[in-house]
Parts: structure tokens; C-alpha cells; sequence
């Protein structure tokens, strides 16, 4: 038997992460809270000439363009990519040696925020 084995590659993510922020604090009762911001670089819109005849191509573009403020999509995406980023930040500062939970996540325009707590 044979095996074969090739490199997989990851597709781009459709959006490139900018600035990612991890904040703490403890609670009056003493529990470790986090807030972890991330926020995504701007995207350029495909821009219409409406003085001249569009492209098929063109006019394709144009209508399959997605952004991370207005498709679901994306934004279910950047959170996912979030709680990765997330677990890398918390481990990277030896925060949350038990675990965590994510209680919120707050979305303004190309920014998510996850809220939560530690378990130890």
C-alpha cells in the first residue's frame, strides 16, 4: 500500500486582522475577567465607473464583494478567529491557567469583543 501525503494549504482568510488588544481585571469578588478586542483592517470597495458600460466581470465583482460590517458570514469567521487568538493571547500571559468561559461577544463595525471570566 502507498501512501500519498500532500500539503494542505489554509486558505486566506478573507479579511487581515489589524490590532488585537487583551484587557484584565479582577471583580469585586475576586473572579479574573478578560475583555479581548480584535479589530480587522479596512477593506477597499470595488469601485464603478457609472459613466461607462460595466464589465460582466466587473459587475461580478461587485456584487459577490463581502464585508466584514455586513455579512454574517465574515463576521462569524473574524470569531472564530477571535477565540483562537484569544487562547494564544491568555496563554502568552499565563492568565486563565484553568480555562475560561466566553460570556459576551460585542460586535461595532470592524472590531469583535469577547467577555468572560476565568475559571480558577
Amino acid at each position: 500500500m502507498v501512501l500519498l501525503s500532500g500539503c494542505i494549504s489554509k486558505p486566506d482568510e478573507p479579511f487581515k486582522v489589524a490590532d488585537q488588544t487583551l484587557h484584565t481585571r479582577l471583580a469585586d469578588n475576586g473572579s479574573k475577567l478578560f475583555a479581548f478586542i480584535v479589530t480587522v483592517e479596512k477593506q477597499a470597495r470595488v469601485k464603478l465607473d457609472t459613466r461607462k458600460e460595466i464589465s460582466r466581470t466587473e459587475f461580478k465583482m461587485f456584487l459577490n464583494e463581502e464585508h466584514i460590517e455586513d455579512s454574517p458570514a465574515l463576521k462569524l469567521a473574524l470569531e472564530e478567529r477571535a477565540v483562537q487568538l484569544l487562547k494564544t493571547a491568555l496563554d502568552e500571559q499565563d492568565y486563565c491557567q484553568q480555562g475560561y468561559d466566553i460570556e459576551e461577544v460585542y460586535w461595532k463595525e470592524r472590531k469583535v469583543q469577547l467577555r468572560g471570566q476565568c475559571r480558577d
